[in-house]
């Protein structure tokens, strides 16, 4: 009776460790550099955020920000000269502030926003490519973004039980509905792999006719804004089933497809940098029939 009690304290001491040892993706991140993005970091008044740089700073330029803790200003910055880190905590509890950060001849913008789920330790890294853009997108071909999706579709699975086998993976569950003649598209969920400047899109596709309708999945896209990103691999029928007829009611149940599709860098070429929580539209282009869309598809 002592050796079982003896080992199931043993086993609540050693899941409490391991609990307790996860990693916290959440709070932990890493941007590659790129002047031509501003970086939203999100701070606490509680809990100070590291910011690493490959090597020293030349300058800080910022806005809103103070290195006097006693002072009024919304952002306390701690920062040693010469040092390649520095760290940001808010001193009010709706506190915003801006900082340029002058490295390696670049200017780099960013911007402070507290929030209940601060980031305490971001990490800036340098793509080593000559040309970043274009090398980062030329290593993601057809089997790495295949591996991208079986990663996305088993992401939930993996999270439940093996959570430290997850890269960082910044994910949202948007639910964000666009309305089309005769169908509807949800997007489920959205995954972000930041190495490959990829996100993977969970789409739910109703039939709300009676007809067949056909789509062309080569052609699936979103819009953020003025800018359109098109599918670098879709993973989708390109057909949706009609929906059932009642016969009591004789309305009609829409059927339910299931879709995705992945997005990689930006249509000139660069990073998109693109963040899981923008509000996506889909687009989804309609095939006249099932003929154009097997013709499309050779």
């Amino acid at each position: 009776m002592e050796i079982r009690s003896a080992l199931i304290l043993l086993c609540v001491f050693v899941t409490s460790v391991w609990a307790d040892t996860r990693p916290d993706f959440r709070a932990i991140k890493q941007f590659p550099l790129d002047d031509r993005t501003v970086y939203t970091i999100l701070i606490s008044r509680d809990e100070p955020t590291t910011i690493m740089f490959p090597s020293a700073l030349t300058a800080l330029e910022g806005a809103g920000i103070t290195t006097d803790p006693e002072a009024s200003a919304p952002v306390f910055l701690n920062y040693t000269k010469g040092r390649y880190y520095f760290s940001v905590r808010a001193l009010q509890e709706a506190a915003t502030g801006h900082l340029n950060v002058i490295w390696n001849k670049h200017t780099y913008v960013l911007t402070f926003q507290t929030d209940p789920h601060p980031f305490n330790a971001v990490t800036f890294y340098q793509l080593t490519d000559p040309r970043p853009e274009l090398g980062q997108r030329e290593g993601v071909g057809p089997t790495k973004l295949l591996g991208l999706l079986d990663r996305a579709k088993a992401y939930h699975l993996i999270q439940g039980q093996y959570p430290e086998a997850l890269p960082q993976i910044d994910t949202a569950q948007p639910h964000r509905r666009m309305l089309y003649k005769d169908f509807e598209v949800e997007i489920a969920e959205v995954f972000r792999f930041d190495p490959e400047d990829t996100l993977i899109f969970k789409l739910l596709l109703y039939n709300t006719s009676d007809k067949e309708i056909c789509y062309l999945p080569q052609t699936l896209a979103v819009r953020v804004g003025t800018n359109v990103y098109y599918t670098s691999l879709p993973d989708a029928s390109g057909v949706l089933p009609p929906g059932r007829i009642d016969p009591k009611t004789q309305k009609i149940e829409p059927s339910v497809s299931l879709a995705y599709f992945a997005v990689t860098g930006s249509p000139d070429g660069g990073r998109n940098n693109l963040a899981v929580d923008n509000p996506f539209n889909v687009i989804v282009t309609r095939a006249p029939s099932p003929v154009t869309l097997d013709a499309a598809t050779k």
